[in-house]
């Protein structure tokens, strides 16, 4: 290994960059995923290399219970969204790694905990948003918390997805959105827009009680980056018919065309007695909208250990700033590092999970800002232009 201007050249940790990939793409679900894997190839590679979390997923996959869960999962994926199969062997056909365990990322805890699935489990998490929907601004801020190897692994997908016949046959339609993605994993289950009306984040939940075999939040929330409207999206997370196997939060602002916007928290956990997911939904007309990776309105059992410990402090610290009324409120909501463990901001070194990036989305000025440090103190990495195509025309 040889110096470099002082510093190590071919070191393995690097410190945290200030830096986000944008691809733009357009094509088939296949076409799509295959240039992201192409473009974004050094980073998928690098993050299932070092990623403790896929070895672990891994060694599961390998017993007899991994594999039967593996395979159920997989098997209903053909039937309900074969064309987001596709999307992610174009990925791996392009970044040059196994389907196999792009897939198992999708299945994440479901995966992880089935030779355990009924005893309290140490989750971990640390996604924070806040929103506010008042008569002078409409802002959503959110902190993407994630394991510390995800630091400098994640990208901007902006995608224009022209389905194929055979796709369209199956149930896919035409998309247009952006999604921030951890390296490799399909967009959606992080923050973005879509060109429908949309804007979004998602928080980790984690009920006690998972369904294997049954729909990872990933592929429900990719879904939902399709959806025209409100109620479309609350069809996809009911996902009738075979239902969640894990837990999620969506808070998502829909615009329409007469410029009015409506604020929801959803809450999305399995259904332990249907196959439908349990949907539960909170609408904020005046009120903020706070949200951690702790369950607020739907009646579960949860785990155990650090994600819900992490949540409530994380909590406490947001509401002991004055409810927000603009974006610098919520700049600096997002930026509290006064939790001693669990701050709203992440990024001690040592911790095991990390703030990877921030987001503000503002709808009155329509943009998406990026930022890598602290948003209170820091300049957006990029602001991206938020487009509602189906809008223009009218607002």
């Amino acid at each position: 290994m040889r110096e470099l201007n002082g510093g190590v050249f071919g070191a393995k940790q690097i410190s945290r960059r200030k830096a986000v990939p944008v691809i733009y793409v357009r094509g088939s679900h296949y076409e799509v995923g295959y240039d992201v894997g192409r473009s974004m190839g050094s980073l998928i590679q690098d993050l299932l290399s070092k990623f403790d979390v896929l070895k672990d997923l891994e060694k599961e996959y390998k017993t007899e219970a991994g594999q039967k869960a593996y395979d159920k999962t997989l098997a209903n994926m053909k039937k309900r969204f074969p064309y987001y199969l596709k999307e992610m062997q174009g990925v791996a056909d392009g970044a040059s790694v196994p389907f196999y365990q792009l897939f198992l990322l999708q299945m994440d805890d479901i995966m992880g905990n089935i030779n355990d699935n009924h005893v309290p489990r140490n989750d971990t998490g640390g996604c924070s948003s806040i929103a506010i929907n008042n008569h002078v601004h409409t802002i959503l801020g959110h902190t993407e918390d994630a394991f510390a190897d995800t630091l400098n692994h994640f990208y901007i997908m902006s995608a224009h997805i022209i389905p194929t016949p055979e796709d369209r046959e199956h149930g896919a339609t035409e998309e247009r959105f952006a999604s921030l993605c951890y390296a490799g994993h399909l967009p959606g289950y992080t923050m973005g827009y879509n060109e429908n009306g949309l804007v979004f984040s998602i928080n980790t939940l984690s009920p006690l009680n998972l369904k294997p075999g049954k729909t990872p939040r990933t592929f429900i929330t990719r879904k939902l980056l399709s959806a025209q409207n409100y109620n479309e999206a609350e069809k996809i997370i009911l996902d009738e018919g075979l239902g969640i196997g894990n837990g999620f939060s969506v808070n998502m602002i829909w615009s329409d065309n007469w410029g009015r916007r409506q604020l929801f928290n959803v809450e999305v956990s399995p259904n332990l007695t249907a196959d439908r997911s349990t949907v539960t939904v909170q609408k904020y007309d005046k009120d903020p909208l706070v949200h951690c990776n702790i369950y607020q309105h739907t009646n579960v059992t949860e785990v155990t250990g650090m994600i819900v410990d992490s949540s409530k402090a994380r909590l406490k610290a947001i509401h002991a700033h004055p409810p927000p009324k603009n974006r610098r409120d919520i700049a600096s909501i997002i930026s509290d590092t006064t939790g001693e463990e669990y701050p709203v901001f992440s990024q001690e070194e040592n911790a095991v999970i990390k703030t990877i990036a921030a987001g503000i989305f503002d709808l009155d000025k329509r943009t998406w800002s990026i930022y890598i440090e602290k948003p209170e103190s820091s300049e957006p990495i990029t602001v991206l232009p938020i487009r509602f195509s189906i809008l223009e025309n009218i607002i």
